[in-house]
């Protein structure tokens, strides 16, 4: 009885810090880092609020992995806010499009399965109770399978890869999706699930499965000091885990003991991201590195990417002219950067920075007639270039 009642606690109490968040949503401080839309669920039969974070710039032809967020009105501007900052400040993982869902019945849509079981460990069916719209789960899949992803990938320019963050309830929905829908989602962040929900069937299933090779991708889960037989159920969990060994999943399980409920997915979210992608970028920051760096170690590294993360990996145009301008210091070292400059104009064609850099480096190869080539053609891609004309015109003369 007294375990029931702490998980219905918990999920009271999550629920309260929900709704006092979402009052806030409007703040136009807390949506500067993404737009919020409004899209008609047929499915849900209801409008829903759709926050999205795109890294997208002007003559960008990058695809991005998206990062589908649950319970948006609380978790969006910390998960937009350390993208940021990890993707375009810092630069350990790869920039990537966020797709927050706004609430709208929170029991209803994060959780797999209907339970009546009450705060006190017993069956309630009366007009109030806390379980009475539980269930919806599969539909919000299904919302999102069939209306929220098409309309996502028509609009922006989307990597085949896909990421589900979910934390409480909507951890336990990243732990449903895992075992339950192979192939919409490549990998997932699940911090403190709820994996006592309806007298803890999904783990129960889980433990029984015989087949779980449709199980792959990055699995990252944890909890806080929530203790007691909720802990309990994440031990249980990461022991399954250990036991099934996943041949396609790459898992990893963190404890948090001095962090709550609710201050965990800060750095839960933090490691879930570096769980996924360890090593996305080379160590540029390492002056070791750099006076050993060759054009051949950017090739290893994104055919490596593409092959752990199971789709064609560009590497980003900025990547590559910084790295060329560096490798170009270097005359022993210049055609190199030619190698992955001529790379980089055949990515991102429409580029006249790209182009220009490119032009440049010829000149420092002494290779004239192609500089003059890519300054032309990084001229008709930026006409007001002022620098450009003046390079072009010197070649000429």
């Amino acid at each position: 009885m007294k375990k029931i009642f702490t998980y219905f606690f918990l999920t009271l109490l999550l629920m309260i810090v929900h709704a006092s968040v979402f009052c806030q949503t409007n703040d136009p401080a807390a949506t500067s880092l993404f737009v919020t839309k409004k899209i008609h669920s047929k499915i849900l039969g209801e409008d829903r609020r759709i926050n999205i974070y795109s890294p997208v710039k002007p003559n960008d032809s990058t695809h991005y992995p998206v990062l589908y967020v649950l319970d948006a009105e609380v978790m969006m501007s910390m998960v937009a806010g350390q993208v940021q900052y990890l993707s375009e400040s810092y630069k350990i993982i790869p920039s990537m499009i966020i797709v927050g869902i706004e609430n709208t019945d929170r029991t209803r849509d994060l959780t797999p399965t209907r339970s009546i079981i009450g705060p006190d460990g017993k069956p309630d069916t009366t007009a109030n109770a806390f379980g009475k719209n539980s269930g919806g789960g599969e539909k919000l899949f299904q919302f999102m399978r069939d209306e929220l992803m098409p309309y996502v990938e028509q609009n922006f320019p989307c990597a085949p890869y896909k990421i589900l963050y979910g934390h409480s309830l909507g951890g336990l929905m990243a732990i449903h999706a895992m075992i339950n829908h192979p192939g919409l989602f490549n990998s997932y962040i699940a911090l403190s699930p709820s994996l006592q929900w309806d007298t803890e069937t999904l783990l129960k299933q889980f433990e029984t499965a015989k087949n779980n090779e449709h199980i792959k991708g990055f699995l990252f889960f944890s909890d806080a000091n929530e203790g007691g037989a909720f802990h309990q159920n994440q031990l249980r969990l990461d022991s399954v885990l250990k036991q099934k060994n996943i041949k396609g999943l790459n898992y990893k399980y963190i404890y948090y003991p001095g962090e709550t409920h609710i201050s965990e997915p800060i750095k839960g979210f933090y490691d879930g991201l570096k769980h996924i992608y360890p090593n996305w970028f080379l160590p540029y920051n390492s002056s070791s590195f750099r006076k050993t760096m060759t054009a051949k170690m950017l090739y290893d590294q994104y055919e490596m990417l593409s092959a752990k993360y199971n789709y064609k990996v560009i590497p980003p145009q900025f990547e590559i002219n910084q790295v060329s301008r560096m490798l170009r210091r270097d005359s022993a070292k210049i055609n190199d950067a030619i190698g992955l400059l001529e790379m980089n104009v055949r990515n991102y064609p429409s580029s006249a920075v790209t182009y220009e850099i490119l032009g440049d480096t010829y000149l420092l190869a002494s290779d004239k007639p192609r500089a003059l080539a890519s300054f032309e053609k990084a001229l008709s891609l930026n006409k007001e270039n002022e620098a450009l004309k003046q390079k072009i015109n010197k070649l000429k003369n």
